[in-house]
């Protein structure tokens, strides 16, 4: 991770009060230095979004009511810098944040990274606990740290897809109990659900078989392992038609094992780039071309794909009442004309 700028600023709140002059608001009037010590924060709060950052959606339309990304376009056109946006955000959120019961606000973190090639802004609320540290003079001493199991506040943009006009660039958390209380953070940074179904189950399936890739199997291997976790797959997604989370796919995709799925697709390498849904509906077009059709006539079996008579790799012939198959291997071909009847031999 190469961090590019990074502030804080701090909004307190008693999670009783609500209405004007509630929240205390505190500004740094300068960036974080780029040291060891952010790094560490940094590295920290972007591996815990990685695991609780689960829903994906864009930016709502409306500019009147929705400011946070007309702040952030104005901060990649160089129109203000990187504090001046914080400070527009850190304003956004107070004025959402003093309307709410039960919202006790943060330290909010502005991060501006490079990972992989690719530009991010990372808006965290970060809580801290009471915890000890271990003086010069090996005393036990207090010390506050970064509550690493409360991050219900934080929203992701990848740069990139948002500029590009791609869908779902901006992944936010939504953690279940929380989400009414933490619904005014996300309507700060105008997170709007991305609700398509055809796209997340098409996300997931590609999650899968990448990590399936990954797995450094041989080719053979890979395509029975391919197989399995096609018809696992089908078969969670049809039994889950209602919605399906990221644990039930993960114990399709990897039986035995299913935090090493939910860790490749949360932390692994190409994590950022699937930007997996944590929860979605599955597209039933879609999961349905995992489904694979097997006969047997006389002595003849065929197995293939849905997908591949989707695609027409596959086709029925009603005239011929024929099953007609595209593109066929030249072994193959050479063996048919080896030993297929010649008509000729018929009228012979």
């Amino acid at each position: 991770m190469n961090i590019l700028q990074a502030t804080i600023h701090r909004l307190a709140k008693d999670q009783y009060a609500h209405g004007d002059g509630t929240v205390d608001v505190q500004l740094r009037n300068s960036l974080l230095p780029i040291n060891p010590l952010l790094a560490r924060v940094a590295e920290q709060t972007v591996k815990l979004f990685a695991k609780r950052g689960n829903n994906t959606g864009t930016f709502g339309d409306d500019e009147d009511a929705f400011r946070f990304p007309v702040r952030l376009k104005e901060y990649r056109n160089e129109d203000i810098d990187f504090l001046e946006f914080s400070e527009f955000v850190v304003a956004i959120i107070e004025n959402k944040m003093k309307f709410v019961v039960g919202a006790t606000g943060g330290h909010a973190f502005f991060l501006h990274y490079e990972q992989g090639g690719a530009e991010y802004l990372l808006v965290a609320l970060l809580k801290l606990r009471d915890g000890a540290g271990i003086s010069d003079d090996l005393d036990l001493e207090p010390a506050l740290v970064i509550d690493t199991d409360k991050l219900h506040e934080a929203a992701r943009v990848s740069f990139a897809r948002w500029e590009e006009g791609e869908d779902a660039y901006l992944t936010f958390v939504k953690a279940r109990g929380t989400e009414e209380v933490s619904a005014y953070f996300r309507d700060s940074l105008a997170c709007v659900d991305y609700t398509s179904a055809q796209k997340n189950t098409e996300r997931m399936i590609e999650a899968a078989r990448a990590y399936v890739m990954a797995l450094g199997l041989s080719e053979a291997d890979t395509q029975e392992r391919w197989k399995e976790t096609k018809k696992s797959l089908f078969e969670c997604f049809d039994n889950g038609r209602s919605g399906v989370v990221l644990e039930t796919v993960a114990a399709a995709v990897e039986p035995g094992q299913p935090e090493l799925f939910s860790e490749f697709v949360t932390e692994g390498p190409q994590a950022v780039e699937l930007m997996i849904s944590h929860q979605f509906v599955p597209h039933v077009r879609t999961f349905r071309q995992l489904r694979r059709l097997s006969a047997k006539m006389g002595t003849v079996s065929v197995a293939f794909d849905v997908a591949d008579a989707a695609e027409g790799r596959v086709m029925y012939d009603s005239q011929t009442d024929s099953l007609v198959i595209r593109n066929p291997t030249a072994d193959i071909r050479e063996e048919l004309k080896q030993y297929a009847q010649d008509p000729t031999d018929q009228q012979a």
